[in-house]
C-alpha cells in the first residue's frame, strides 16, 4: 500500500472530523496559591511538572507530524494535520503562561522545563522520524486518557476552585486533545505503518511516563525544601490509585493502545467533545476566536 492510499484508509474513519483550533483567554494572575491542588505539595507538583512538560512536546509533536505531511495528499488527513498543528501551538503558548505564573510564586518550572528540553533533544538526535512520530501518537494516547478522565471527574476538581486558570485551561486542553488524538497516529500508519514498532515504542513511553512526572515532582519540592506530610501522601495516593484514580483507571486504557490493530477510534470519546460547552460553559465563554 502506497503512503498515499493508506493515508485515505486511515483519514476516512475520521471524515467527519473537524478539528478546530480555539482561541482562548485564561487569567493566570488568578494563581496566587503555589500549592493550589486540595493543598497538596504531591497533586500540585504532579499538575506542574505536566504542565511543564507541554511547551517543549507539543512543539515536539509538530515537528515529528509536519515532517511527513508532505507525503499525505487526502484532503481530510491534510485538513486535520493543520487543526491539529493550530490546537498545539496554542496549547504550548497558553502552557508557557502558566509556567511563567507558577515560576513566580517561587516553582522551579525553568528547572524542570530545561530537563524535558534535554530528552525532547536526545530523542530527536538518536531516533529516526519514524520512532519520533511513534513516540507522538503514544504521547497522544496518553493525554487523550487523561483528558476522558479529567472531563468525566470535575467532582476532582482543582483546589475546589470552579474559576481556577488551571482547572479553566486543563478543560478546554483536554477537549481538544480527544479531538485530535488519531492525528499522529493516522499519519504514522499512512507514512511508517510499523505496527511492531509503535508497539515497542509505545510499552517504552508508558513504563516512563510517569517516572519522568515523579522525577518533576521530586525536582520541584526539593527545590521548595517541601516535605510532604502523611495526610498528603494519603491524600495522592488515594486521588492517583483510588477506585476510579487518576492511574489505576487509566492503566488499563494504556494497555488498549498496545493491541496490533488499534486504532484510536477504538474509544468512543466523541460526546465529551459535543457536550463540552454545555457541561462547561464558563470555559466556553473564554473563547476569544
Amino acid at each position: 500500500m502506497t503512503a498515499a492510499s493508506a493515508a485515505t484508509a486511515t483519514a476516512g474513519v475520521r471524515a467527519e472530523a473537524t478539528i478546530k483550533p480555539r482561541q482562548m483567554r485564561f487569567d493566570m494572575s488568578q494563581l496566587r496559591t503555589k500549592y493550589f491542588f486540595r493543598d497538596n505539595p504531591i497533586l500540585s507538583t504532579l499538575m506542574y511538572a505536566l504542565s511543564a512538560s507541554f511547551p517543549d512536546g507539543e512543539r515536539f509533536f509538530i515537528d515529528t507530524v509536519r515532517h511527513y505531511q508532505k507525503d499525505i495528499d487526502d484532503p481530510v488527513l491534510l485538513a486535520q494535520i493543520r487543526g491539529f498543528i493550530g490546537q498545539e501551538a496554542h496549547h504550548s503558548r497558553i502552557h508557557e503562561d502558566f509556567n511563567a505564573q507558577a515560576a513566580s510564586l517561587g516553582m522551579a518550572m525553568e528547572k524542570v522545563q530545561r530537563r524535558f528540553k534535554r530528552r525532547i533533544e536526545t530523542a530527536k538526535r538518536n531516533l529516526d522520524p519514524g520512532r519520533q512520530l511513534a513516540i507522538t501518537a503514544a504521547l497522544e494516547h496518553i493525554t487523550a486518557t487523561l483528558a476522558q478522565w479529567t472531563l468525566e471527574n470535575p467532582e476532582a476538581g482543582v483546589g475546589g476552585e470552579s474559576h481556577s486558570p488551571l482547572r479553566e485551561m486543563l478543560v478546554w486542553h483536554a477537549m481538544e486533545e480527544i479531538e485530535h488524538k488519531a492525528v499522529a497516529f493516522d499519519v504514522y500508519r499512512a507514512a511508517v505503518n510499523k505496527e511492531k514498532q509503535r508497539i515497542v515504542v509505545a510499552k517504552i513511553i508508558f513504563r516512563t511516563f510517569w517516572v519522568q512526572m515523579a522525577i518533576a515532582q521530586l525536582m520541584l519540592l526539593w527545590h521548595d525544601r517541601k516535605i510532604p506530610s502523611l495526610r498528603h501522601i494519603r491524600e495522592a495516593w488515594n486521588f492517583m490509585w483510588g477506585k476510579g484514580g487518576f492511574r489505576s483507571w487509566s492503566a488499563p486504557e494504556f494497555k488498549r493502545y498496545l493491541k496490533p490493530g488499534f486504532h484510536p477510534d477504538d474509544i468512543n470519546q466523541s460526546h465529551l467533545i459535543e457536550q463540552w460547552q454545555d457541561t462547561y460553559p464558563e470555559v466556553a465563554a473564554l473563547q476569544v476566536g
